[in-house]
């Protein structure tokens, strides 16, 4: 809401850290995407991503909105996102594993002994991917 309004802001927000993405149960700052390598390939391709962009294949829950799409293809793909980045499956493989491993502190696994059950509505935590 603090960004609404001010062109100059467009596409302000907060970025989550690169650290521990291993660990991350979702990608993106609204969580759009259920995997890494599908938000890597999202930056790899932003248009086709976002004409082609289905919640359902990316663990998104059914009540989320997926977002204003025809705006932001209106309104413009930044120059630097807007062709295609080609790279082989090895390449893809490399820098979806650099990004899951070079941040990765196994500490953070400790974090999964001091999470509660529940939050205070009730509900169940989801619990992260490392923490099983």
């Amino acid at each position: 809401e603090q960004t609404k309004g001010d062109p100059a802001l467009r596409y302000t927000f907060r970025t989550a850290p690169l650290r521990n993405l291993k660990v991350a149960p979702a990608f993106f700052h609204n969580g759009a995407f259920g995997t890494l390598d599908a938000g890597i390939a999202h930056h790899l391709n932003v248009e086709n991503s976002l004409r082609h962009y289905d919640p359902r294949h990316h663990n998104v829950p059914v009540d989320l909105s997926e977002g204003p799409f025809a705006e932001l293809l209106d309104a413009g793909i930044d120059p630097l996102l807007r062709a295609p980045i080609r790279l082989s499956r090895q390449e893809f493989r490399d820098l979806v594993e650099f990004a899951r491993d070079a941040l990765f502190d196994e500490r953070v696994l400790r974090f999964c002994e001091r999470l509660p059950a529940s939050v205070p509505s009730g509900l169940p935590l989801q619990l992260f991917e490392g923490c099983e």
